[in-house]
């Protein structure tokens, strides 16, 4: 039985706490490589996760469009912490497998990711990222990802 993707977005959620909104700032505030990014949460609600970077070019590859390593590692963070939206405390989801498909060159003025949450587990979850760029406030789709995430007990703050 095939179960309706959107119906998982559109099921009564309840919503995020300010406890676990916290911790998943607290937690991206401690990722070294966002910060390299100068990657910033634009949204964290439960669910689904919206980030962003500016371009500089500390983070293009050769013909000067963002690289592709870079699209994948935002996308990689926002459907991590959309994930993490779910899981309790004592608990992180790890990246178990990825697959991206890079659409378009990553031309313009910022990355924005959003992750969210296809297939919610208590072992598993299942994500999907899409990667935007945006140049004079349009934005255009350049990147999709759909990834397994591991739910893990951690002694360590996620």
């Amino acid at each position: 039985m095939t179960q309706d993707l959107d119906a998982v977005a559109t099921e009564a959620q309840p919503e995020l706490s300010a406890a676990r909104a916290e911790t998943i700032a607290a937690s991206f505030a401690r990722q070294g490589l966002m910060t390299t990014f100068s990657a910033s949460l634009a949204r964290v609600e439960r669910c689904e996760v919206e980030m962003a970077m500016p371009w500089s070019e500390g983070v293009t590859q050769q013909h000067g469009f963002f690289h592709g390593g870079v699209v994948g590692a935002l996308a990689d963070s926002a459907c991590g912490y959309a994930a993490l939206t779910l899981v309790g405390d004592g608990e992180a989801g790890l990246t178990a497998e990825y697959k991206i498909n890079l659409l378009s060159p990553a031309q313009g003025e910022r990355l924005i990711a959003v992750g969210r949450v296809l297939k919610p587990g208590r072992t598993l979850i299942v994500a999907q990222g899409d990667v935007f760029v945006e140049q004079q406030g349009r934005r255009k789709l350049v990147a999709t990802m759909l990834m397994t995430l591991c739910v893990v007990r951690t002694l360590e703050h996620v």
